[in-house]
């Protein structure tokens, strides 16, 4: 038997804090990173495994990856809002105006789908692998849609457009 062999060998993810109870910390397989969290409750609707899937704790792309899906649904509504009319800018007509939120509502989604594929890709030494999954869906989902607006005022040669 090695010296090594009577270490306890634990895995990276989230530990009970040593220092304050009823909250975790995480542990990066030799010290605790970072700031405490509550447990999450055993009785909430998700079980405890997901809601920490759900904190991406040090992966950075995880994190900015769940940034991502409120710039995402937030460049959603503008698309929404520009192609109904109810928003107008001084100086730019409304077709510039429309198919500019529809490719800001693009290059979010498309930027979200990179980091949240990034951060399941570091998900498993890292954690966040369930807001990274969240955010790829959210970013595919949404950003299909301007997508596919912007192919079919392409292929229609701009009709239908306001203006």
């Amino acid at each position: 038997m090695s010296e090594g062999d009577d270490l306890d060998s634990v895995r990276p993810g989230w530990q009970p804090d040593p220092e304050r109870e009823g909250y975790e910390r995480w542990f990066d397989g030799t010290a605790f990173t970072g700031r405490a969290h509550r447990e999450p409750d055993p009785f909430s609707a998700f079980s405890p495994a997901v809601a920490r899937s759900l904190r991406p704790g040090p992966n950075r792309d995880a994190r900015l990856a769940r940034l991502g899906i409120a710039l995402t649904i937030l460049g959603f509504v503008a698309q929404l809002l520009a192609s109904s009319g109810l928003v107008s800018v001084r100086g730019l007509d409304d077709t510039a105006l429309v198919l500019l939120a529809l490719a800001t509502a693009a290059t979010l989604a498309a930027l979200t789908a990179v980091f949240a594929a990034r951060g399941l890709h570091h998900a498993a030494r890292l954690g966040g692998k369930g807001i990274a999954t969240l955010a790829l869906g959210v970013s595919i989902i949404l950003g299909l849609a301007p997508v596919l607006l912007l192919v079919a005022i392409g292929l229609a040669g701009g009709a239908g457009l306001p203006g």
